[in-house]
């Protein structure tokens, strides 16, 4: 009796011992883009993608989480998985910080077309007046107070700023003036409008070009994460790496970049 309790105490104590060493291989990351175009449902087969290629580089971690991009799905994820890691754009970042506990910013994503850890939002409309109290459309959820503080200081304290999933239907209505509205466009739509050359594009114009932003940026929310240099070195290498080409090209990505501290 007594060998049968040692023995079943031992294998409970190993038992316990696998889990931990399995729990401590897994890591959660998010990836929390509010308003970028399709649902999270579409993105995150190739999210998983990048998740496997950065497990197989850590070796012995096995990296997996979720994409959103809604206000609600990122804060909701925060709150309740507590990642450890994260990429998440400029205005999410920015704008809801203090819920997300302070994370610390490790990395800066370098989108393309230009691969630098900065880029610009361009303001357009039908003329280049911005009236009080305009009304502003944008693909991303945007706080007036942010866009008069890291976008455009001039625009008007009672602009509405209006978030759209369909911002280039908004802007063919701008541009027949249907729609009295100006709209922001993030880096990657302003390159997509500047290359279109349908007519009813030649109705706008670039009223004006915000200061360089911060692009998204990788982040730490778990402190005691311990592979951290680990990953800053495979994140570094993925831009070089054939391995990763396909993913990163899929990500809008040409890689991953240190920042100032």
């Amino acid at each position: 009796m007594k060998q049968r309790l040692l023995l079943s105490l031992a294998m409970a104590a190993a038992l316990a011992v696998l889990a931990a060493r399995a729990e401590a291989r897994s890591t959660s990351m998010v990836f929390w883009y509010p308003g970028e175009a399709g649902s999270s449902e579409q993105a995150q087969p190739i999210i998983d993608e990048f998740f496997k290629y950065i497990s197989g580089k850590l070796g012995d971690i096995t990296v997996h989480g979720r994409y959103y991009n809604t206000v609600e799905g990122g804060l909701g994820y925060i709150a309740d998985r507590r990642p450890a890691l994260g990429i998440v754009s400029f205005s999410a970042l920015t704008q809801y910080r203090d819920k997300m506990g302070d994370p610390k910013v490790i990395l800066a994503t370098l989108p393309f077309p230009d691969g630098k850890p900065t880029e610009r939002y361009a303001l357009v409309g039908r003329g280049k007046d911005v009236k009080a109290g305009a009304i502003v459309m944008s693909s991303e959820p945007l706080e007036t107070g942010f866009v008069r503080k890291h976008l455009f200081k001039d625009m008007p304290q009672n602009a509405v700023i209006t978030p759209t999933d369909q911002l280039f239907s908004a802007l063919k209505r701008i541009s027949s003036g249907e729609l009295d509205a100006l709209a922001i466009l993030t880096p990657t739509e302003a390159a997509t409008l500047a290359k279109l050359t349908s007519v009813w594009t030649k109705g706008l114009t670039v009223i004006e070009r915000s200061e360089s932003v911060p692009t998204a940026r990788v982040l730490l929310f778990d402190p005691s994460f311990a592979d951290l240099k680990k990953l800053e070195e495979a994140l570094l290498a993925a831009g070089k790496d054939p391995d990763a080409k396909d993913i990163l090209l899929e990500l809008r990505l040409k890689g991953f970049g240190r920042v100032r501290r």
